[in-house]
């Protein structure tokens, strides 16, 4: 009878060990996937979350002072790629002058911010 128990106990234990490994495998691969390129499972069984890609903004603008005659060098940047494109020189905006004298200043990233939709 004792030797029957301790068999149940084991083997238990060893299901629940098991059980444990089965739920840190899934937990660790919903956390990495998409960091190392797969689609995490919930993905795949529950269908795509949020906007679809082609909605999302992708690209963003950045403009950089060129010099003292109201010129800037204009940049696109893709979020996907985090690749930076450089358009050359434009004409600044003078409405931008405008908006930030009516804004607080609140530090030097406020150009990425309003570069990518954020006001």
């Amino acid at each position: 009878m004792t030797s029957t128990h301790h068999a149940r106990r084991g083997l238990l234990a060893v299901s629940a060990y098991a059980a444990g490994m089965v739920v840190v495998t899934l937990v660790g691969w919903e956390v990495g996937a998409r960091q190392l390129g797969y689609v995490p499972l919930t993905e795949r069984l529950l269908g795509p979350s949020g906007p679809p890609e082609a909605e999302v903004r992708r690209y963003g603008r950045m403009m950089v002072k060129a010099d003292y005659f109201g010129n800037c060098r204009e940049y696109t940047v893709d979020n996907r790629t985090q690749q930076i494109v450089d358009k050359g020189i434009v004409p600044c905006e003078p409405q931008k002058k405008d908006a930030e004298a009516a804004r607080p200043t609140g530090g030097k990233f406020d150009s990425f911010r309003d570069a990518f939709g954020k006001k």
